[in-house]
């Protein structure tokens, strides 16, 4: 299933049919199900709707396929792409094909999905909305920083206070968004309590924690810590090849930008903050591991300890040395 803001294209694997685009709304769905049951004969067990990750697009079509007892899954977009090889052109129907190839080819691989919980989908939207509430106010410091440093007593004071005004507002906003979020957090049992085993972890705070709890579907997503690790963009890989070619392991560029950047400040925070990590980190420099090597080495010692308190399910204990 190819999926846009307001179309959806579908093609059978095994039949080779294709259905013309429908909208993607309840009137559209009701038009994919009665499609389904006439091209498989009232037969639905066994059938696997495979689609991209768009957003909010997948939204409702995720809710009604799990109503009506059809599994789904969810790849990233480039996956699919990198696996098809060399492909000329591009349309919305080709796309279904592909992606229908794709599944096809990985069915045994493929695991069905459920959609998030409602807590969930709103733990997403606010913690974004929070993130851009962040992200302007911070526009505006830097702003407001570079323009009175070159300007000095030349600035003007009328844009000035409208910047503050804006920050003041955008500070309070802020401040609104995350006790939202934490009123949400105690609304779901399960959130709140991985949210405070997380938060028993030197250097994991709000963000870091709630990002976590979004990106991993409250640790239903990832089965191996290795798994998040490698999402996260923390995981080195070796770049050789025979005896010609000797790159430096480093880590990928396909990651949660997010979440790498987060994990980051959490680590340089872990670093000043816990005396274990602290003394693995000074450790590492003097061997002459450059410094972001050895912070990329704590990055995945916290997404360890966060999946272990969540496995366990009690809270971190710090040991100190004797």
């Amino acid at each position: 299933m190819d999926i846009s803001k307001n179309t959806l294209d579908c093609h059978l694997y095994v039949q080779q049919k294709s259905l013309a685009p429908v909208s993607n709304d309840l009137k559209g769905f009701k038009a994919i199900k009665k499609w389904l049951t006439k091209e498989l004969k009232c037969k639905t067990e066994g059938l696997l709707v495979v689609m991209e990750y768009t957003g909010i697009y997948t939204y409702s079509i995720e809710r009604f396929l799990n109503q009506q007892g059809i599994s789904y899954v969810k790849r990233p977009a480039l996956d699919i792409k990198r696996s098809l090889g060399m492909v000329r052109g591009k349309s919305d129907k080709a796309d279904a094909r592909f992606i229908s190839k794709y599944g096809w080819m990985r069915k045994d691989e493929l695991k069905p999905m459920t959609p998030p919980s409602d807590a969930q989908v709103a733990l997403q939207q606010l913690m974004s909305h929070r993130d851009k509430l962040v992200a302007d106010k911070s526009s505006y410091q830097c702003k407001l920083k570079e323009l009175s440093s070159q300007m000095g007593k030349k600035l003007n004071e009328t844009m000035a206070a409208s910047m503050e005004y804006i920050m003041d507002v955008l500070t309070q906003e802020i401040k609104e968004a995350e006790k939202e979020i934490k009123e949400l957090l105690k609304a779901d049992e399960s959130l709140q309590t991985n949210y405070q085993l997380m938060c028993s972890i030197t250097g994991i705070g709000f963000a870091s924690a709630v990002h976590l709890l979004i990106a991993t579907e409250n640790f239903t997503r990832f089965t191996d810590v290795r798994k998040l690790i490698c999402y996260c963009g923390v995981a080195p890989f070796e770049h050789s090849s025979g005896t010609s070619i000797r790159g430096k392991v480093r880590v990928s560029q396909l990651a949660n930008k997010k979440l790498k950047s987060l994990l980051t400040m959490a680590a340089i925070s872990a670093i000043q903050h816990d005396p274990e990590l602290k003394i693995k980190y000074e450790q590492k420099v003097k061997e002459g591991k450059a410094k972001m090597c050895v912070i990329n080495i704590i990055r995945a010692k916290l997404l360890e300890r966060v999946f272990a308190v969540i496995k366990r399910q009690s809270p971190y204990e710090l040991r100190i040395a004797a």
